[in-house]
């Protein structure tokens, strides 16, 4: 499974909002207002939050249909 890197918050979000990847490093130095940010709008759908050699990894399990913009 490929992981894709995120250089910021907005990024992340938008890499997990559009349903391409299952699995986005948060590749910056993450605030704790952001962490939190991300945790309460992600968790709630299912994501899991792990820390991996100093960085977070969110993971979305199933399939995720995008949205329709």
């Amino acid at each position: 499974m490929i992981t894709i890197h995120a250089k910021s918050t907005s990024e992340a979000e938008k890499l997990l909002a559009s349903g391409t990847t299952s699995k986005v490093l948060l590749d910056y130095s993450v605030t704790t207002d952001d962490f939190f940010k991300i945790a309460d709008a992600w968790c709630a759908q299912g994501a899991k939050i792990s820390k991996k050699a100093g960085m977070f990894v969110i993971s979305l399990k199933g399939f995720r249909i995008p949205p329709n913009d």
